[in-house]
């Protein structure tokens, strides 16, 4: 005797409303990414108002760092190079480009 189970079909999705242009802080492209550093540099420079500054690496699986300049007047690019070696690289591969929002925050303190 042959018993009929149900499949079931669960799906669930977060929505979020969708940025023109989805990029805000900083893109890390891989070695062989799809698209050239060149050619990632002119689209954003049509996308967005906020310059952005080219950080070049010499590393094996990373090859460009763009990076919103504001962003740079806190944290140096050595800081934001070491962060991206150290905790980006790990979990990407050569071919592919990562979008980061970036939260980089500086306490302050004086005396007067």
């Amino acid at each position: 005797m042959f018993k009929q189970t149900q499949n079931q079909v669960n799906i669930s999705a977060v929505l979020g409303e969708y940025t023109i242009p989805p990029l805000k802080d900083m893109l890390i492209l891989g070695r062989d990414s799809p698209i050239g550093c060149i050619a990632m540099r002119r689209a954003i420079e049509l996308l967005v108002k906020a310059p952005f500054e080219h950080i070049e690496c010499d590393d094996e699986i990373i090859s460009d760092i763009l990076v919103r300049k504001s962003l740079l007047n806190r944290a140096s690019r050595e800081a934001l190079i070491e962060f991206v070696i150290g905790q980006v690289k790990p979990l990407m591969s050569i071919d592919e480009i990562l979008h980061a929002d970036l939260d980089v925050s500086v306490r302050l303190s004086g005396k007067v």
